[in-house]
């Protein structure tokens, strides 16, 4: 019965995806972050949901009346500039014998990565107003925010005994990847729950979002409980009620302390030890691992290995200080700066980190300009949203692998779409009777359609 009713969402949005292309777009969000089909059992569990709405959704782009034509901004720009070299270095992986080990992993990983770009650029092009924005975030938010309550109930019943995973199958299957996410979805639940007028909506983004805290807890993730604390942190700093925010956060570190598990509290207990150098077997891995990169990168410093480099076990044991002390033969990056600079070099972290920092850089000047005119405080806690998520990224990040993760790069887009959204309407608002200063005014006589 899931199978035939995953399957019959999926074709019924076909027809519309075609002439409604942003509809397209919503169901391949839902598709790529709710993994719909692995949770059913048979027949649509491997059937390929994603490309089949995302086909209909590509040819809709042609009929579409309205379109963010203008939308090569900075952000996407550098992520284009990225693609590219992401490109180039596979080509060198593919014509260099000592990475022929991984080449095949390398071509797998780049189509996907390529298929998630894509849908990113179509983002960027379709989310034309501040409705089709704050749908898509709603639902991003609910996609992995149903994903939380679930993880919730099952943590709360098994008493935090059992780790939460997230999808089976799916990009976000290991608890540290679950983990990462809904770091990342966290700051989505909050800000959309305190500005949403209906009553219904707002407490289910509440309960979503204090599922969410449970979640990541009981994930058992350490770079996810990392990322959790960084993210309530920036939250209660950035609240009006920066007292009732540290409360929260004061609150929510007792229950955690008081209410744990005893297998919680001993994997917790060992973010001391390690940051006092006695590593468990698990910080063994990532520093051995780190080493193993950064030795890498010595030998090819400008394009690294390509995607899959560390995981091809020759050139791991070619490069590690040391075995590892679970006895495998190779690891993963454990860490988004590891993996990209091993995996795209020099060149690829430049540009990967050159690309969030001038995220970050729009989300703050959109939000100091935008809370000049009333007409723009719309987009405020949409700036908020996206900036503390993409930090909680990068706080988790740094202790996982996950450098290609479809909703970073959606985080990308959602930057250049909130710079193009504040150019269109602050001309409009200049033009109209309130003249604001333009954020960015080399574009700012250059609308887009």
């Amino acid at each position: 019965m899931r199978d035939l009713i995953v399957l019959s969402i999926v074709f019924l949005s076909v027809p519309i995806a075609l002439f409604r292309p942003y509809y397209g777009v919503l169901v391949w969000v839902w598709i790529a972050y709710f993994n719909p089909h692995r949770f059913t059992w048979t027949y649509a569990y491997n059937f390929p949901v994603a490309m089949t709405i995302a086909i209909p959704t590509l040819i809709g782009i042609f009929f579409a009346r309205q379109l963010n034509r203008r939308f090569l901004v900075r952000e996407m720009v550098l992520l284009s500039l990225l693609w590219i070299w992401f490109g180039i270095v596979l080509l060198n992986a593919m014509h260099t014998p000592a990475f022929a080990g991984h080449v095949a992993d390398a071509i797998f990983e780049m189509n996907r990565v390529s298929k998630a770009l894509l849908m990113t650029y179509v983002m960027a092009l379709l989310v034309t107003s501040e409705k089709k924005l704050k749908h898509l975030v709603l639902v991003t938010a609910f996609s992995f925010g149903i994903l939380a309550i679930k993880g919730a109930v099952f943590g709360l019943r098994t008493a935090g005994a059992e780790r939460v995973w997230g999808p089976p199958d799916s990009f976000i299957a290991d608890n540290n990847g679950f983990a990462l996410a809904l770091n990342m979805t966290l700051p989505f639940l909050f800000y959309l729950a305190r500005a949403e007028s209906n009553r219904w909506l707002r407490l289910a983004l509440n309960i979503a979002f204090f599922g969410g805290i449970i979640s990541v807890v009981l994930t058992y993730s350490r770079g996810g409980l990392l990322g959790l604390a960084a993210v309530l942190g920036l939250i209660s700093l950035k609240s009006r009620y920066k007292v009732a925010g540290v409360a929260m956060l004061l609150i929510t570190g007792v229950a955690i302390v008081t209410f744990a598990p005893g297998a919680w509290m001993d994997r917790m207990s060992t973010l001391q030890s390690n940051a006092q150098g006695e590593h468990d077997g698990s910080a063994e891995e990532r520093i051995v691992t780190w080493q193993t990169g950064l030795r890498f990168v010595q030998d090819y410093p400008l394009m690294g290995g390509s995607f899959q480099t560390l995981p091809d076990a020759a050139i791991f044991q070619r490069y590690q200080p040391r075995p590892l002390p679970n006895g495998f033969r190779s690891s993963g990056p454990h860490s988004i700066w590891i993996q990209t600079v091993s995996e795209q070099g020099i060149v690829g972290l430049i540009l990967f980190t050159l690309m969030i920092g001038s995220s970050l850089l729009t989300f703050r000047s959109v939000r100091r300009r935008a809370r000049q005119a009333a007409a723009l405080q719309w987009m405020v806690p949409y700036t908020q949203m996206f900036e503390v998520g993409l930090l909680g990224f990068l706080v988790s990040g740094t202790f996982l692998g996950l450098a290609y993760f479809d909703l970073f790069y959606q985080f990308i887009a959602s930057a250049a779409l909130i710079k193009i959204l504040y150019r269109r309407e602050a001309l409009a608002l200049s033009a109209s009777e309130s003249p604001v200063e333009h954020a960015f005014p080399r574009l700012a006589e250059q609308p887009s359609t």
